[in-house]
């Protein structure tokens, strides 16, 4: 069997007191639901090396303020292929609104958001269950 890792990052970042969240939309021909960031795990990296790489990648954002590993993964089996899938917490630097993204060219459209509407926008029980999963770990302080 071969299994390959990827990570899935959401980043956010403190704006006015408040968490705001960073939610993006591929292209057509890759997914066409919202999401975190998302990307593989290159061979020999690190699980935190691709999460920086792929925030890097697809937003522009070059280091994290605090990258937080939210201690989750989910498996995935298709025939002889596995997936797994590893979940972090990407504070971003500086204020939101302040915060200059040069999105790769498969990001198609991005949006800062409160947690509810992040929420709602979520379209997959995974990335819903990790930003809440997210969320809770930012409160507990």
């Amino acid at each position: 069997m071969t299994i390959h890792h990827k990570v899935r990052v959401f980043v956010f970042n403190w704006e006015e007191g408040r968490i705001r969240y960073l939610l993006l939309k591929k292209a057509p021909s890759t997914e066409h639901t919202w999401g975190p960031v998302a990307g593989p795990v290159n061979l020999g990296e690190h699980l935190q090396e691709a999460a920086v790489r792929e925030v890097r990648e697809e937003t522009g954002i070059l280091r994290p303020v605090h990258l937080i590993d939210l201690e989750h993964t989910q498996r995935l089996v298709f025939g002889d292929e596995g997936l797994v899938e590893w979940e972090f917490g990407y504070q971003a630097p500086g204020p939101t609104r302040a915060l200059e993204l040069a999105p790769s060219p498969e990001i198609v459209e991005f949006h800062w958001l409160d947690f509810d509407q992040a929420y709602d926008r979520l379209e997959t029980p995974e990335d819903r269950t990790g930003i809440v999963r997210l969320r809770m770990r930012l409160q507990a302080g």
